[in-house]
């Protein structure tokens, strides 16, 4: 592929399919050295780009939306390198072979998205960074824990992939009764549908950057196949996903250990969204068998060789 004139990085997905796309921007952004770069994604995501690309101006941000309503490519992006990683269909766009859409999704494939974006870029000459996650921790810190806290994730994107409260309760008490302070992370959708346990330690980070500096201080996380645990893989923050109707092979976040129920109809799902198991009791199974005791002796282990924030004297 020849050098284009400037690069558009585009993401419309939430918070962990950003993450899990993050690594085919840096991919071509260094495939592309010299060349101006833009990012078109959330204003609450643009941060996570700033080192990589400038924000859109206004007149290819306006040449961007003219994409929706013409039938053919807008001029004003002629030679202009349009990345867009997303796991909906392709949007309804005039054909153009500078827009690469990278499918994250492929009917009857469990593969990751990351998987699926780096053999898109690589089909297209576009090599993958296979030194991401330790460029993405130099830009943006990596694991370093400074207190005692296990953080734990009560919500996710889809009500039915979240592990039932009362074993993260029961999760809590065990860590606490081991030295630990567990910590509920809780955003507005947490507390619409009242997962904010009475009389927990909580927080409630208002921007990613907040939430980033959560992660990275505490010992480890806990939750379910959610945006959150993507970005603490990311920077390396050892802990526990928990896993029910979605597939671990596609959507664990790198880094993070997996638990299941072990069912044999699990997972049940490609998509993180729509209906799950209609015919299943609520909460689903394959999350409501996963005991605490085992999350338990598997984040002791995981948190046994770092030395606790009170022992070095924070």
């Amino acid at each position: 592929m020849n050098p284009p004139d400037k690069i558009v990085l585009e993401h419309a997905g939430a918070l962990g399919d950003f993450f899990l796309a993050w690594p085919a921007f840096l991919s071509v952004v260094r495939h592309f050295p010299g060349v101006p770069a833009f990012a078109a994604v959330r204003p609450s995501l643009a941060g996570w780009l700033a080192f990589l690309a400038a924000p859109c101006p206004p007149d290819l941000r306006r040449a961007l939306d003219a994409r929706f309503a013409a039938a053919v490519w807008p001029e004003a992006l002629a030679n202009t390198l349009l990345i867009r990683p997303g796991l909906a269909a392709r949007p309804e766009l005039p054909p153009n072979d500078r827009f690469l859409f990278l499918p994250g999704v492929v009917p009857g494939s469990l593969e990751s998205p990351r998987a699926l974006y780096r053999k898109a870029l690589e089909a297209h000459g576009i090599p993958w960074a296979e030194d991401w996650r330790e460029t993405f921790q130099t830009l943006f810190g990596s694991h370093a824990p400074t207190t005692d806290d296990v953080l734990l994730f009560p919500g996710a994107g889809h009500p039915d992939k979240c592990w039932p409260l009362d074993r993260l309760a029961d999760l809590a008490k065990g860590l606490a009764a081991r030295g630990l302070r567990p910590v509920y992370v809780l955003g507005p959708a947490e507390l619409e549908r009242g997962l904010a346990p009475a009389g927990s330690d909580m927080v409630l980070p208002e921007t990613v950057e907040e939430l980033s500096l959560a992660l990275r201080t505490a010992q480890a996380v806990v939750g379910p196949d959610c945006g959150p645990l993507h970005l603490a893989g990311l920077h390396g923050v050892p802990g526990v996903a928990v896993f029910g109707p979605t597939s671990p092979r596609q959507w664990g976040p790198v880094g993070l250990d997996i638990i299941t129920a072990g069912m044999a109809c699990a997972p049940c799902a490609v998509v993180t969204s729509g209906a799950f198991a209609a015919a299943c009791p609520r909460p689903l199974p394959c999350l409501a068998d996963v005991s605490h005791e085992v999350v338990l002796e598997r984040l002791m282990t995981l948190t046994a060789m770092r030395p606790h924030a009170r022992q070095q004297g924070n």
